[in-house]
């Protein structure tokens, strides 16, 4: 427990260390992100292994991120969109992974709560075409306060899955969350050794060049990963949790 820490994020890092072997036993990956930036954000280490490993490993992007700068001129959303679909696959390249194992849904930056029930369920259908089985497939904490990551939870929660896939949540935006709106319950679930892949899980942050400032510099509102931010990924573990009904 660090200073400032609430029990539920205590209770994220007291939880069980785990190796990338022994958590995927086999099993595909597929990692389940709302925007380009989150998967490596919360789960570069994890790919990176898999990856290394041989695993199977599928990350698909249910937007495309175009929403994080809003009002440039040079950078529309459809620019924008392009731009950040390249960063995410030279992000995957840092990790070792080909374009070929990218997913793009471009559901729509910010409206992944606001998805008509036809569309969901469209959504959901892609989804669960793109998890073999047995597959572990790991998308965003319900505990995020941003909507699209919370939606992306509930979304993936909601599909049927065959025998042999398990969902697990890893968390981006809980580590900065008000505690009064986390769990009561200590969260269950592990950590995973990601020490041998952290370089490229650096690297592949660093590719989302985008959401690091001084790229578009002419938007009316402008999103930016601070660096207090990303220094909370910048550790040998990832966290995931299971999902709490």
């Amino acid at each position: 427990m660090t200073d400032g820490d609430g029990e539920y994020i205590a209770s994220l890092r007291r939880l069980p260390l785990t190796s990338p072997e022994h958590l995927l036993a086999g099993r595909a990956l597929v990692v389940i992100a709302p925007h380009p930036d989150d998967e490596s954000l919360g789960m570069g280490g994890l790919l990176a292994s898999a990856q290394s490993m041989g695993t199977p490993v599928t990350v698909v992007f249910l937007t495309d991120g175009e929403g994080s700068h809003v009002g440039s001129p040079s950078f529309p959303p459809e620019t924008l969109a392009r731009w950040r679909r390249a960063e995410a696959t030279d992000a995957l390249f840092a990790l070792g992974i080909p374009p070929t194992s990218a997913r793009f849904l471009a559901l729509g930056d910010a409206r992944l709560d606001a998805l008509s029930a036809t569309t969901r369920e469209a959504a959901m259908n892609a989804l669960r075409a793109c998890v073999p089985s047995p597959a572990l497939v790991c998308v965003t904490a319900r505990t995020d306060p941003h909507g699209d990551h919370r939606a992306a939870s509930s979304i993936v929660n909601d599909i049927d899955w065959p025998e042999g896939v398990a969902v697990m949540e890893y968390p981006v935006w809980t580590w900065l969350a008000d505690e009064t709106g986390l769990p009561t319950q200590a969260a269950t679930g592990y950590r995973v050794d990601i020490t041998t892949a952290l370089v490229a899980k650096r690297r592949a942050i660093a590719a989302h060049r985008s959401q690091h400032g001084g790229v578009i510099t002419d938007a009316e509102h402008a999103f930016e990963l601070e660096a207090s931010f990303l220094a909370m990924f910048d550790h040998p573990t990832e966290t995931l949790v299971w999902p709490t009904r």
